[in-house]
């Protein structure tokens, strides 16, 4: 979920390989990992949006390095790809931050 709103779901091994949403690729990437020589976590760039703000689009897109402009203006709705749901208008392309 992300500003109130499901993202992605998914089942755990579709999820961790190839993530659809990049808040879920940014989460994944931000997870300290225990296994030596891992890489430092990555933060996700920017800050949540806030419940309050309701901006037209997807509420990530701004801090979505992958966002086109369609991202800021059209609502990406909750469809099917691959086992589970993604609303995200590239999860066919399984970004990854």
């Amino acid at each position: 979920m992300y500003a109130g709103r499901i993202v992605e779901t998914s089942g755990p091994d579709a999820l961790f390989d190839r993530p659809r949403h990049p808040y879920t690729a940014g989460l994944l990437a931000s997870t300290p990992r225990i296994e030596a020589g891992a890489a430092a976590p990555r933060p996700i760039p920017g800050r949540p949006v806030s419940l309050a703000e309701s901006p037209p689009g997807c509420a990530f897109a701004a801090r979505c390095a992958h966002a086109q402009p369609r991202c800021s203006e059209e609502t990406p709705e909750l469809e099917h790809h691959g086992d589970g749901l993604a609303a995200c208008h590239r999860a066919d392309e399984g970004i990854r931050l």
